[in-house]
């Protein structure tokens, strides 16, 4: 049997993804008619609330311009429900733009839509600051790939930050959230929304075989967690071994330009860390 070795990439602490689809039957959830209430409430927070000069969230009292005339949409298929993530862009940042399956230095506020705030990260220096995205839950996923990184600056204390971040506000429903599940400080069923800053982006390789994350999406649905080609349960982005073949995905780049993707030595149209055959 192959004894497997996982390098996960640790940066810092990170947002979990909760399951919200399990034993739906037990209780007659309904992920679609969840879907469809969470946005009704997400548009209807939308059009009673505005943002404030000093990026705050209130509700509209003096004809204020209603936050769901700034948003962006994107529409989400994930696990086969239909979803709506609404998204504002105070800055896009100037760095690189992340995919949803790389690590991020982010600032954030985390809030229900009542105005709870349920976390916060304000400094970079915070191992808060640090997040896999793949080990994220969906909505932040998304929205962090909405923007783009910052430029590092050291300051006259040598502190650091980052100028010209991508910035702004992400509005999600539960089912890219926390789901029927919730969290220890979030309701089940409860839409949310992250202020957040995005300062530093790594384009990631969890297990460290020379694939990127991103890389190891084979079915290209922008989820690395269920990918898993030689079907042993542990998903490609953290297996050293993609095709069970005995040799390390790393060991597979035959012409060592440092990229086992372009590497097929029986030219079959797969490549080698991929194929148990080659």
């Amino acid at each position: 049997m192959k004894l497997k070795y996982l390098i996960v990439l640790i940066l810092g602490i990170a947002i979990y993804a909760c399951s919200d689809d399990d034993d739906d039957d037990k209780d007659n959830h309904d992920p679609v008619a969840q879907a469809l209430e969470d946005d009704a409430d997400l548009v209807e927070f939308l059009q009673t609330h505005y943002l404030t000069e000093d990026k705050a969230i209130d509700t509209i009292m003096n004809g204020e311009t209603p936050l769901y005339s700034i948003v962006e949409i994107d529409n989400i298929n994930y696990n086969d429900i239909d979803y709506k993530m609404y998204y504002y862009v105070d800055q896009v940042g100037v760095g690189v733009q992340p995919s949803r399956n790389d690590s991020v230095q982010v600032l954030y506020r985390g809030f229900l839509l009542d105005s709870t705030k349920f976390d916060e990260n304000l400094s970079y220096t915070s191992k808060k600051s640090w997040f896999h995205l793949p080990q994220t839950i969906m909505g932040f996923r998304y929205g962090v790939s909405y923007f783009k990184s910052g430029e590092r600056v050291i300051y006259p204390d040598e502190s650091f930050g980052y100028e010209n971040t991508g910035n702004g506000v992400f509005f999600m429903p539960s089912g890219l959230a926390y789901g029927r599940n919730g969290s220890s400080s979030i309701p089940g069923n409860a839409p949310i929304y992250y202020f957040f800053d995005l300062g530093s982006v790594v384009v990631a390789d969890a297990d460290q075989d020379l694939v990127i994350n991103n890389k190891e999406d084979i079915d290209g649905d922008g989820d690395v967690s269920n990918d898993d080609t030689d079907g042993d349960l542990v998903p490609d982005y953290l297996d050293i071994d993609d095709d069970n073949d005995g040799t390390p995905t790393r060991l597979e780049d035959t012409d060592e330009d440092g990229d086992p993707t372009n590497d097929d030595t029986d030219g079959d149209g797969i490549p080698n860390y991929l194929d148990a055959d080659s």
